[in-house]
């Protein structure tokens, strides 16, 4: 068996190589193969939400850096074993940025999963998963989050069998190799995660606040041009026309830049209100975004609580569901970070639905959402939660979820058609090295 372990654990903490010493040496006694990858020691951009890894270079991400051999390795592995610490009950930024970048591995192409939507598969064999997390203390919600986000990423993985468990850092040597030998034994029986559910986390405001200034934080690769931030800057205008000041800040470019960093830290500590719009990456936040929010908690742990966090999150598949895990994280970012919790804004094939384009410049499909928005800026105006009829409101599909998965495959063809890779859609380059040193 071929196994790759990623550690996923960040700068001075050393608990991923803990880990991965104790997995290594049960791999060996049982005669298996084991590579360990350092995530953090390795070259790997921001996934740019470009899509040409689908349309201009199938199956081959365009940017020629570790993450794209990583990826290959990825589905050529028998196993992967996932080690990363719990974040608002998601992984770590080291791991994310990982799995940020293995979308490639799928098609662009839907196919539905116990009625959902999913990405169709471009191998027919996909490896099979071990997640492990840690803590360094009990925490129901966060292990609830990540258990079900594991189970999430392991549908859209597509691997056969999986396992996940949570560990904490005072765990005595025993108790990890038992908890591990536990995993191992699961995957050779060909066990696979059962459906997890989510914490009992409530999506809905909980309190009310004086807004006078608010922050919105775009958390899109595409920045000006994305969905996230027509979504949010049409909220803006809205709250500007109240009398509210309010300031747009694009987060990827304080990813690498430590002045942007602090200038983010002042406008979130001088406002009211903060809103975080991004679009779904992977089942979880965006790597960039994520690495922001770790920075942002550790910064107002020793501060008093002061504004709030309301969110707005759209993904590319129909039903605004999807959204649910990264809802419940961004809740418990606003737990950790100091910040009252005013509720949050779920948006089904936003892409689709609003291109990147002003929402000022759209009618039709849009006026409902408009509508909604509209109603959402009257209430954080207000200093009340995101109310709840607004937000179950644009949470509905705009279109059946089969026509959403029709035209989105014509679309797709239509755009391969016109860079003339029709033929390649279903490419699998990792099966064929030509492919990857003709990109190259």
């Amino acid at each position: 068996m071929k196994t790759l372990i990623f550690d996923g654990s960040p700068e001075g903490d050393p608990m991923g190589q803990r880990l991965a010493d104790h997995f290594e040496n049960l791999l060996r006694q049982q005669g298996h193969e084991a590579e360990r990858i350092i995530l953090r020691e390795q070259r790997i951009a921001p996934c740019s939400g470009c899509f040409r890894c689908w349309l201009n270079t199938p199956g081959l991400c365009t940017i020629n850096d570790d993450g794209r051999e990583l990826t290959g390795k990825f589905v050529k592995a028998d196993l992967i074993v996932s080690l990363t610490p719990i974040l608002f009950g998601v992984y770590g930024p080291e791991l994310k940025r990982m799995y940020d970048r293995l979308i490639p591995n799928v098609s662009p192409f839907f196919m539905t999963v116990e009625g959902e939507t999913h990405h169709r598969k471009r191998y027919e064999k996909y490896p099979d998963v071990i997640t492990i997390g840690w803590l360094d203390r009990p925490d129901q919600s966060a292990e609830k989050l990540f258990r079900h986000l594991v189970y999430r990423n392991n549908v859209n993985f597509n691997s056969i069998a999986s396992a996940v468990e949570i560990l904490y850092r005072n765990d005595i040597d025993q108790v990890v190799d038992d908890k591990l030998q536990s995993l191992l034994t699961s995957i050779a029986r060909h066990e696979r995660i059962s459906e997890a559910s989510l914490p009992d986390l409530p999506l809905s405001g909980m309190s009310r606040v004086q807004v006078r200034r608010a922050v919105l934080l775009v958390g899109s690769p595409r920045m000006s041009h994305s969905s996230s931030s027509a979504l949010g800057g049409y909220l803006f205008d809205r709250l500007r026309e109240q009398g509210i000041e309010t300031e747009s800040v694009m987060l990827y470019p304080a990813f690498h830049d430590d002045k942007r960093r602090q200038r983010l830290m002042e406008l979130i500590e001088g406002s009211d209100l903060t809103v975080l719009a991004f679009p779904l990456y992977v089942d979880s936040l965006p790597f960039p975004v994520l690495d922001l929010l770790r920075d942002i908690a550790r910064r107002r742990q020793e501060k008093p609580p002061t504004g709030a966090l309301a969110a707005i999150v759209n993904c590319g598949f129909i039903e605004s569901s999807q959204n649910d895990n990264v809802l419940a994280a961004c809740r418990l970012f606003a737990r950790d970070a100091g910040l009252a919790w005013q509720g949050a804004l779920s948006i089904g094939g936003g892409e689709g639905l609003v291109r990147g384009i002003s929402l000022h410049e759209q009618q039709g499909a849009v006026i409902p959402l408009k509508l909604a928005l509209d109603r959402v800026a009257e209430e954080l105006g207000a200093g009340r939660p995101v109310p709840d009829d607004a937000r179950l409101r644009i949470a509905k599909p705009f279109v059946p979820p089969w026509i959403y998965r029709m035209v989105s495959s014509i679309g797709w063809k239509r755009q391969a058609r016109r860079l003339g890779t029709i033929r390649r859609l279903d490419d699998r380059p990792y099966l064929d090295e030509r492919s990857i040193q003709e990109v190259s």
